[in-house]
């Protein structure tokens, strides 16, 4: 059960890399509601070096949020 749980939180937040200006990425996210929404994040926040067009998403477990760069895992 948990697992599935990890698996459902992850395909609900999925994120692209529209642009990077200086160190401030703008990233479009979709979540649950299949809606895009449009953030700018600190380049710093990513644990991988980001470029346009790249995919991350967000992991939730044990009340920890984590980012992950790539595809997530299904």
């Amino acid at each position: 059960m948990r697992y599935i749980q990890t698996i459902l939180a992850v395909v609900l937040y999925i994120g692209t890399v529209d642009s990077i200006d200086s160190e401030i990425a703008s990233v479009e996210v979709t979540v649950g509601d299949e809606k895009t929404h449009q953030f700018e994040m600190p380049t710093l926040v990513f644990p991988c070096k980001i470029r346009e067009g790249d995919v991350f998403y967000f992991l939730y477990e044990n009340d920890v949020t984590e980012i992950r760069c790539g595809e997530p895992p299904i």
